[in-house]
């Protein structure tokens, strides 16, 4: 999926999704800011999914994640990690999220644990170590 895809397909896949009026230029933006502040919304929104016991919505809003880290696109990719699931590190049910990830998703989600505990210099270091 490209970059500039991203908050459409959001949308469409995820039409209980719902935001402020204030907030649609977000939405509708294609800069970074407006990006990252989607995927943040986007996680709360499965994070009260998953307080509220809907799990099918929160699998779904995994699996969308997944298809982001699947993407050829390398912003698209990045995104996925540095906006989405990074946007779990202080949620308190962190720790179960790892067994809901997909593949492509818990190599990324890793990474970003390992980062921010000071063991690799940047996320994604581990992946070019032979």
């Amino acid at each position: 999926m490209k970059y500039n895809q991203v908050n459409d397909t959001l949308l469409i896949e995820f039409p209980n999704f719902i935001f402020d009026e204030d907030e649609r230029l977000y939405y509708v933006s294609e800069d970074s800011q407006g990006q990252y502040f989607v995927a943040a919304r986007f996680v709360d929104f499965l994070r009260d999914s998953y307080d509220k016991g809907d799990m099918d919505t929160y699998k779904k809003g995994l699996l969308f994640i997944e298809k982001l880290h699947l993407s050829s696109c390398t912003q698209t990719q990045e995104l996925a990690t540095i906006g989405y699931l990074e946007s779990f590190l202080d949620w308190d049910n962190r720790d179960k999220l790892i067994d809901d990830l997909g593949d492509e998703s818990k190599k990324w989600w890793t990474e970003l644990k390992l980062f921010w505990s000071g063991v690799v210099p940047y996320i994604g270091a581990t992946f070019n170590q032979t």
